[in-house]
């Protein structure tokens, strides 16, 4: 079942000259899909996330959810980015329960959907404490739990991990597949690391630079649970990145002066 339909959409910013930011892409997204956008930084992909959120719109073309089409943020739609963005004076449980607040549940209730999900995301005890006295692989988690905890259909994801520690983002990595394998959650998740898209995807779409298009598409058949080091697994983040290389040197051709 197709969620999301992306049909020839560009995005130009407004300027002297104009950027373009994303460049005829289409792709159709599948429900219970983990796909991942992959490029360098600069390529469009979390410009392309931020359509899908309805945080943006496309200049051109159509991005539709459900065959209807995206005008602005759905609550069928939890966002998580690089930057937890947690609400300092607020506790854990608080920061979790709030869009529950604003969406007008009772405190009993949103207190209880926050510690459920708090538990699920490793952060059980923790619901009294502040922001600050979190690590930053625990504000992620707080943030991952915010988002589930309105139950959305969606999970879309901007380089969640990518300002914690390798340690810490490769324990993320597989938390947030143990997430997903629970209910099969469809996942659109944005990073620059090669080997956190292997280890995450059922497809990774790579991305070109400025003006971002999509390159190629990888299908991941890889069997789950997968293992660092598995020579297949290391064979397909060969691929991607002799297929990056190429791009680049494709790029740095196309830009020289004739």
């Amino acid at each position: 079942m197709t969620l999301f339909q992306i049909s020839s959409v560009d995005k130009v910013y407004p300027g002297n000259p104009p950027v373009v930011a994303l460049q005829d892409i289409s792709l159709n997204i599948e429900k219970g899909e983990f796909i991942v956008f992959l490029g360098p930084s600069g390529c469009g992909k979390s410009t392309l996330l931020e359509l899908l959120s309805g945080l943006q719109q496309p200049s051109d073309g159509l991005v539709s959810f459900h065959g209807r089409p995206i005008e602005g943020p759905h609550h069928s739609l939890g966002v998580v980015f690089q930057d937890a963005s947690l609400l300092p004076w607020r506790t854990i449980e608080d920061n979790v329960s709030f869009g529950l607040e604003l969406s007008g549940v009772g405190k009993t209730e949103r207190g209880k959907t926050a510690r459920h999900y708090l538990d699920k995301v490793g952060l059980t005890g923790f619901a009294e404490k502040y922001p600050h006295q979190l690590s930053g692989g625990m504000r992620q988690r707080a943030g991952i739990a915010r988002a589930l905890s309105s139950k959305p259909e969606v999970l879309l994801m901007d380089e969640p991990f990518g300002a914690v520690d390798h340690i810490t983002r490769i324990k993320l990595q597989e938390e947030l597949i143990g997430l997903w394998q629970e209910n099969r959650r469809t996942i659109v998740f944005v990073t620059h690391d090669v080997g956190e898209a292997a280890f995450l995807a059922d497809r990774i779409v790579l991305f070109s630079p400025r003006p971002g298009r999509m390159h190629t598409i990888f299908k991941v058949d890889l069997p789950r649970p997968r293992r660092r080091g598995d020579i297949e697994l290391l064979k397909l983040e060969s691929k991607i990145y002799d297929t990056l290389h190429a791009v680049e040197h494709q790029s740095r051709a196309a830009e020289a002066p004739v």
